[in-house]
């Protein structure tokens, strides 16, 4: 009798929470990008009780509500965007206005019969060689049509740093309009480019690669379509590989094309010395083109007399003499501009950060005559990077001007981040994102920074949850942290460290979680609404502390205001959630009606946190309610209703390009194919299987999906205990809630 007045005050004090919830809200608010997140690993009951013969009913219970509290927060700053779902990424066409390089036709033949004979044809050259535009030229011969033409510029931001392999696959995705995020590895991407070329006609150009590592995953061959890839490759290409290498330009070739900067008065009056010149350039292109510019800047200088000068110097120096010349007939602001890129920390940037360390509002005349002088390289559009032989050349970088930029930066971030998924927002992200991460980066930041690298990092949150980069999203999180502790500013650091407790918490590993929450708890800072939040997931991580992460949820609410809208959004449904866990607790005490009564309060809870997540214009927050209205339907015995709210949830989840929440639907989905007595076994597993690589790589949701498969699928039994084991890895020396100790137990038994 005790047992149940202690439970009947546990559900009058849960009801009361739950009617009091949405009380006195203003009809008007803010709108949110609060992602209810993918801590809650709710499971379809019957999936659960398929294994009811070797779990103990208890753990049934934990495994169907484990970890009820959402941990997908973000801050405050990142709250009043919305993240409506994203369209298709706009494609690129081929770049245009190429000067036709001279004695490269042959070559460009070869690429254009090599790409329709194999299906994709690399094309190899050393820095200068103009590899890039024999790539160019031949691909525009393969198609004309800029609707069949995927064009996507792979060089990073610096060179001496090349983008990683995942990077690459994710960028080409973007190309072909799909989303990067869904994949982990990067043969993930090999199906995805497959299935998106083949009988298309389409071309698809990938520029700059830097090592044949970067594209090992590009599939040899797609029916229908070609596939251009040029670069350095500094690493070995395979055997099967045999690439079109572009070597010196030859003596005549060389000749022609300085002879079109210099002009055929001064070529006729001295051949010797040009031909002199070419070899001095060593057959490179690019350096032919930057003496013939500078020479054509001097028209009283006489080729013999530059021949002259340069048997002066030493052979590996030739090539920078001339560079050296142009510094010195620069006027005041280009050589002011060109001191302040020489000593940047980052490679390269467009016209308007460069005008921002200039402190001016344009920078494109400066930026042209150091282009004219073949001092800067203008790359990817308006991009522009010093060149190679005065990288870090300058003088270090002066704090006023790096402030200037870091506060660009922080304009731009939260101007398109607020414009996201927008073309034109989407295409500055994906150029800039990796600048960004460089700059949030830097090993001294400058002092007073620390508010705009915030905003910076917000920005970057909202472009990688947009495109489901969870990697990137932690160490944008990380590099945060490292500023703000250098800049002794206690309030990012909080919110760099929650963020990444966040992240963590959603990937899997508690532990790590755990310690970032306490570096949060431990600064000198108010506790934000979001404090209370990521206490009750990390509560639930560690164990069943079920009253304990009732009071953080009621501190969470107290601490939100009240036009948050999202934010109480996010609390209704972490209340429903808790709702549900005790619900099924009751249950399986034997207690049906107030388990029951439990289950409706819930999805009137549900119901009204929908309401506020559309009012909010929040679909994240909307997918995880009707998630979860799909789960207590199924408690309340409304199947059909039950499919219902699990198809739209499985919908918006899809539309928001959000892969951790549509994975877990498929689970769900498994699960009431289970539950029906004709159901086939390799439907189900089809399922699983779909879902399993969409999956965090560690938590309880990882580990129970290998726990299915391994009983599904005995001949690869072993396999799967092996990853399901893996995936509680972060428990490891730690408590552990019950669930993961018997979920554990029974892998190991398997």
């Amino acid at each position: 009798m005790t047992d149940i007045s202690r439970k009947d005050r546990l559900h009058f004090r849960l009801s009361q929470l739950s009617r009091q919830a949405g009380a006195h809200l203003p009809e008007l608010g803010l709108g949110g990008l609060v992602t209810v997140g993918g801590t809650v690993l709710l499971l379809q009951e019957k999936l659960i009780e398929r294994v009811a013969e070797w779990l103990p009913p208890w753990l049934i219970v934990i495994l169907v509500l484990s970890l009820p509290v959402a941990a997908g927060w973000l801050t405050h700053l990142v709250r009043r965007r919305k993240t409506p779902p994203p369209p298709i990424s706009p494609r690129q066409s081929f770049p245009g206005e190429i000067d036709g390089p001279v004695g490269r036709d042959a070559e460009i033949q070869q690429v254009k019969e090599r790409a329709q004979e194999h299906g994709i044809v690399v094309v190899q050259g050393a820095m200068g060689v103009g590899t890039s535009a024999v790539a160019i030229l031949a691909a525009w011969g393969l198609t004309a049509d800029t609707r069949k033409q995927r064009y996507a510029d792979l060089r990073g931001p610096d060179r001496e740093d090349p983008e990683t392999p995942l990077s690459v696959a994710q960028r080409v995705l973007r190309t072909l309009g799909l989303p990067p995020g869904a994949i982990q590895e990067p043969q993930d991407a090999t199906a995805q480019v497959v299935n998106a070329l083949t009988g298309t006609d389409r071309v698809l150009l990938l520029d700059n690669v830097s090592t044949w590592s970067q594209v090992a995953w590009l599939p040899l061959s797609v029916p229908g379509a070609r596939i251009v890839v040029a670069g350095t490759f500094t690493d070995e290409l395979p055997q099967h590989i045999q690439p079109i290498r572009l070597g010196p330009l030859a003596p005549e070739d060389g000749r022609r094309l300085l002879a079109r900067h210099v002009g055929d008065e001064r070529v006729n009056h001295d051949p010797k010395a040009l031909g002199l010149l070419v070899d001095a350039c060593l057959g490179s292109p690019l350096e032919i083109v930057r003496i013939g510019r500078w020479l054509a800047r001097n028209p009283k200088v006489t080729l013999q007399s530059l021949v002259d000068d340069l048997r002066s110097v030493p052979v590996d120096k030739m090539l920078d003499f001339v560079l050296e010349r142009s510094v010195t007939q620069l006027r005041p602001m280009a050589k002011q501009l060109f001191v302040l890129l020489a000593g940047l920390p980052i490679a390269e940037v467009d016209h308007l950060a460069a005008a921002a360390l200039l402190g001016v509002p344009s920078a494109e005349d400066t930026i042209r005559e150091l282009a004219d002088l073949g001092l800067v390289e203008t790359v990817r559009m308006t991009r522009v990077r010093v060149a190679g032989a005065f990288r870090g050349g300058g003088t270090p970088l002066e704090a006023a001007a790096w402030r200037r930029l870091v506060e660009h930066f922080a304009d731009e971030a939260d101007s398109y981040a607020a414009l996201l998924p927008r073309d034109e927002a989407r295409a500055w992200f994906a150029i800039e994102d990796r600048v960004l991460l460089q700059v949030l980066a830097l090993g001294n930041p400058v002092p007073k920074t620390a508010r705009a690298l915030a905003r910076i990092a917000d920005g970057l949150e909202t472009w990688f949850r947009l495109e489901q980069r969870h990697e990137d999203r932690l160490r944008a999180a990380e590099a945060l942290a490292k500023a703000a502790k250098a800049l002794r500013d206690e309030h990012v650091q909080a919110t760099a460290e929650l963020r990444q407790c966040a992240i963590l918490l959603t990937w899997g590993d508690p532990q790590k979680a755990r310690q970032h929450f306490n570096q949060a708890a431990a600064l000198r800072v108010t506790w934000p609404a979001e404090l209370h939040l990521q206490h009750a997931a990390i509560l639930l991580a560690g164990g069943d502390e079920f009253t304990a992460v009732e009071s953080a949820l009621v501190l969470y609410g107290q601490a939100l205001s009240g036009g948050d809208l999202a934010g109480h959004s996010l609390r209704l449904t972490n209340v429903a959630a808790l709702l549900l866990r005790k619900g099924q607790t009751l249950e399986h005490d034997r207690h049906g009606p107030e388990a029951h009564r439990l289950y409706a309060d819930a999805r009137a809870v549900l119901f009204e946190s929908l309401d506020l997540a559309g009012r909010a214009s929040d679909p994240s927050a909307a997918a995880h309610a009707q998630e979860l209205l799909a789960l207590a339907h199924h408690y309340l015995g409304l199947s059909f209703d039950a499919k219902s709210h699990l198809k739209e949830a499985e919908r918006l989840y899809a539309e928001t390009a959000d892969e951790v929440g549509r994975a877990r639907c498929l689970v769900q989905r498994a699960g009431a194919l289970l539950d029906e007595p004709d159901h086939q076994p390799d439907e189900v597993v089809a399922l699983l299987e779909e879902a399993e690589p969409r999956l965090p790589p560690a938590g309880v949701s990882m580990a129970l999906t290998h726990l299915h498969l391994a009983r599904l699928r005995p001949e690869r039994a072993a396999e799967h205990r092996a990853a399901g084991l893996a995936a509680l890895a972060p428990w490891d020396g730690i408590a552990e809630p019950r669930q993961v100790s018997e979920l554990r137990a029974s892998l190991s038994a398997l």
